[in-house]
C-alpha cells in the first residue's frame, strides 16, 4: 500500500506552541494593554463624558483602538521573531542535521513551521478582537464593524510580515543575519531612493529637496504602511459631530495578502533547495553572494562617502565630485572586503579575483558619479514649459509670486543661471559672494518643479542689470511685492486692531507699548508709505544690503483683522495647491481671520519712524535704537 505524504506534523507543531509559548504569550499580553485594556481605560475617563456627546465618544474611543490594532511596527516586530524562533534550527550545523535527519520532509516541516509561526501572531489578534468585543458592549459602544475591518487587515499586514521574515530566514544560515536582512528588505527601496537623490542633489547642479519617495515606495512594505495605514474620524460638514470612522489603506493590505502567497512558494523553493551545510553562513544562497558583497560596498560605501563629502565640502569648500570619487574608492574598498570576510569567515580575502572584482565596483560607481556630474541624463537642464506652469516663485531674500506677464522673463532668468554652472559653481567653493535663490512651479496637473542655485550677489553682479541676481533684486524690491510680504498677500483688506513695540532707554530699562487701534492703523499706513518710497528695502534684502547692526533692535508688532482670510506669501510658497491657483481667493481660507505681522525696520524708514514720533510713542526718554547704539 502506498504510503500518504503529509505536509503537516501535529508533532512538531505542538513541540513549537509548547516550547516558544513566551513569544505568542507576550504578544497576547501585549495586545491586550493595548486594545481591550485601553478602551476600558478610556470609557472611564470623565473627560470623554464632559466633552464628548455619546455618538461623538464611541466613535473617539473606536478610533484610537482601531489606530492601535493598524500600527505596522508590532506586527512586523513579532512576525520576524516568530519566524527566528520556528527556523531556528537552520542557523546551528547541529540542529539542522539532527531535524532534517526526522522521517519527515522538507514540504512537511516548512508547512508545520509556517503555520506555527503564523497561529503565534492570529489566534492572539483573533483573541483579543473577542475581549475588545466583551469590553465595547459593557460600554455600550455598537460599532463592532470597524473592530472586525480592523482585525482583518491586522492580520493580513501580519500575515505578510511573517511571509517576508521566512523568506528572508531561507537567505541566511547566521541568526544574527536574519533581523538584519529582515530590516534592510523593509528599507531598501526607499533607502535607495534616499541614496540616488541625497547625490543627486550633491553632484548635479541646483537639484535640492527632491525627496518624494511615492507610491514606488510600496516596495518597501513597512515604510509604506506606515505610512498609508490610518484610520481617522469622519465629521459632518461644518460639523464637529462624528458620524463614523474612514480606515485608509484596507486595498493596499489585500495587496500585500496576496503578495505574501507568492513569497511563501518562492520561500518554499529556496527551503528546497538549501544546503544544510550552510548552517552559520551569512549567505545561504550562492547566486546571492555577489549581490551581497556589491550591495555592501555600493550602499555602504556611498552612504560614507556622502557623509564625508558633506562634511568636507562644508568645511573646506572641495568640490563634491572629487571628493565623492576619492571617497567612495576609500570607503567601497572597506565595505567590499568586509563583505568578503563575513562571506569566507576569514580575514584572508584579498585574493586577485576579489581585488578585480573591486575594481570593477569602483569603476562602476566613478562612472555613475561622472554622469551626473556630467548631466548626461539631461536633469540640471530639464525646464517646465509656460502653458503647464499654474504658478511661479522665486526665492532669494523672500518669496515672490510672480505674474503671469513676466512667466517669460523668470524662465530666461533660469536657463540663464543653467549656463553659467561653472562659474556659479566655483563662486560657491569660495564660501562667499552668493546667495542660495529656489525657483519653484506649480504644475497644472499638480506636481512641483523645483531647483535651488547658488547666485552671485557681488557688486559687479548687482551692478549690472542683466544678470539674474539684479532681475530678481528688481522684482523683490517692487512695492507691491514688499507690501505681501510684510503685510500679507490680501494687505488691502487688512483692519489693525493692536500690536506693540520694544522700547529702551538709556539706562537699558524695556518697555512694551501697546498700540490702540487707531494707532496700529496710523503705523501700518506709514509702513505702506516707506515700503512705496523703497525705505524698506535695505531691511528687507539681506542678499545685499541688510546688516544686522543697521536694524531697530525696537521690532514693531501689529495685530489686524482680514475679511477676506489672511494667508503670508510663505503660504502661497509652500502650498500654492492648497489654494485652489489663485492669490486671493484659496479655497481652504476661512471666511474671515485674525493675524498679526512682524516688521524688522531701521533709520532709513523715516516714515515709520515719525508717525512713532507723532504719537508719542517715543520720546527723550525712550528711543530706538539699532543694535551698535544700544550695546555702545
Amino acid at each position: 500500500m502506498k504510503s500518504k505524504t503529509s505536509c503537516f506534523n501535529r508533532t512538531i507543531f505542538q513541540k513549537n506552541v509548547t516550547h516558544y509559548w513566551p513569544l505568542w504569550a507576550s504578544y497576547l499580553g501585549i495586545l491586550l494593554l493595548a486594545v481591550p485594556f485601553n478602551i476600558w481605560q478610556m470609557t472611564a475617563d470623565e473627560w470623554y463624558y464632559e466633552y464628548y456627546d455619546g455618538a461623538s465618544r464611541m466613535y473617539a474611543v473606536m478610533c484610537d483602538a482601531v489606530r492601535v490594532m493598524l500600527y505596522p511596527w508590532m506586527s512586523f516586530l513579532f512576525a520576524g521573531v516568530a519566524a527566528l524562533a520556528v527556523f531556528s534550527y537552520l542557523y546551528s550545523a547541529k540542529n539542522a542535521n539532527m531535524i532534517h535527519a526526522l522521517p519527515v520532509n522538507r514540504l512537511e516541516l516548512y508547512v508545520t513551521n509556517f503555520l506555527s509561526g503564523l497561529s503565534f501572531l492570529w489566534i492572539p489578534q483573533v483573541m483579543v478582537f473577542f475581549v475588545s468585543v466583551l469590553v465595547c458592549l459593557a460600554n455600550e459602544i455598537t460599532c463592532m464593524q470597524y473592530l472586525f475591518l480592523a482585525l482583518l487587515c491586522q492580520m493580513g499586514v501580519s500575515f505578510f510580515a511573517y511571509a517576508l521574515a521566512v523568506f528572508v530566514a531561507m537567505f541566511t544560515g547566521q541568526i544574527l543575519a536574519m533581523p538584519a536582512y529582515y530590516i534592510i528588505v523593509n528599507f531598501l527601496y526607499v533607502g535607495c531612493v534616499f541614496l540616488v537623490n541625497a547625490f543627486m542633489e550633491l553632484l548635479s547642479f541646483g537639484i535640492t529637496d527632491r525627496w518624494n519617495p511615492g507610491k514606488s515606495c510600496i516596495l518597501s512594505p513597512l515604510y509604506y504602511l506606515d505610512h498609508n495605514l490610518w484610520v481617522s474620524e469622519a465629521y459632518r460638514n461644518g460639523s464637529e459631530t462624528s458620524t463614523g470612522l474612514e480606515v485608509n489603506g484596507v486595498s493596499l493590505v489585500a495587496i500585500y495578502a496576496i503578495a505574501a502567497v507568492v513569497i511563501i512558494v518562492i520561500a518554499y523553493q529556496i527551503y528546497k533547495r538549501r544546503q544544510i551545510e550552510t548552517a552559520g553562513d551569512w549567505v545561504s544562497v550562492g547566486f546571492v553572494k555577489p549581490i551581497f558583497r556589491w550591495g555592501l560596498a555600493a550602499y555602504g560605501g556611498t552612504l560614507l562617502a556622502l557623509g564625508f563629502t558633506s562634511i568636507l565640502k562644508e568645511v573646506h569648500c572641495l568640490n563634491p565630485y572629487v571628493c565623492m570619487v576619492l571617497s567612495t574608492i576609500v570607503t567601497g574598498f572597506l565595505c567590499f572586503f568586509a563583505a568578503e570576510m563575513l562571506l569566507r569567515k576569514s580575514f584572508k580575502v584579498f585574493q586577485k579575483k576579489r581585488v578585480i572584482e573591486w575594481a570593477g565596483f569602483t569603476a562602476a560607481a566613478i562612472l555613475v558619479f561622472s554622469m551626473f556630474e556630467l548631466d548626461v541624463f539631461g536633469v540640471e537642464r530639464v525646464m517646465p514649459k509656460e502653458d503647464e506652469i499654474a504658478a511661479a516663485f522665486v526665492n532669494m531674500d523672500y518669496p515672490v509670486m510672480v505674474e503671469k506677464e513676466d512667466m517669460k522673463e523668470l524662465l530666461a532668468i533660469h536657463q540663464d543661471v543653467v549656463a553659467h554652472k561653472k562659474e556659479y559653481r566655483e563662486l560657491e567653493q569660495t564660501g562667499h559672494g552668493y546667495y542660495y535663490t529656489t525657483f519653484r512651479y506649480y504644475m497644472k496637473d499638480g506636481s512641483v518643479f523645483e531647483r535651488s542655485y547658488p547666485l552671485p550677489v557681488t557688486e559687479e553682479h548687482v551692478a549690472d542689470e542683466t544678470t539674474p541676481a539684479a532681475k530678481i533684486l528688481a522684482w523683490e524690491s517692487e512695492p507691491e511685492y514688499l507690501k505681501q510680504n510684510l503685510l500679507g498677500m490680501d494687505y488691502e483688506a487688512n483692519r489693525y486692531i493692536s500690536g506693540y513695540i520694544d522700547l529702551y532707554n538709556e539706562d537699558g530699562d524695556y518697555r512694551n507699548y501697546m498700540f490702540s487701534e487707531e494707532e496700529a492703523e496710523e503705523i501700518a499706513e506709514a509702513v505702506e508709505q516707506d515700503i512705496d518710497a523703497g525705505n524698506y528695502t535695505a531691511y528687507t534684502l539681506g542678499s545685499v544690503w541688510a546688516r544686522e547692526t543697521d536694524f531697530y533692535i525696537n521690532n514693531i508688532s501689529l495685530d489686524y483683522y482680514n475679511k477676506n482670510g489672511y494667508n503670508s506669501s510663505w503660504d502661497y510658497y509652500g502650498y500654492y495647491n492648497s489654494y485652489a491657483g489663485t492669490a486671493k481667493q484659496g479655497t481652504v481660507r476661512e471666511a474671515a481671520s485674525q493675524a498679526n505681522c512682524y516688521i524688522t525696520f531701521g533709520p532709513e524708514c523715516g516714515y515709520t519712524v515719525k508717525a512713532l514720533e507723532k504719537l508719542g510713542i517715543i520720546d527723550d526718554t525712550w528711543k530706538l535704537y539699532t543694535k551698535n547704539e544700544y550695546y555702545d
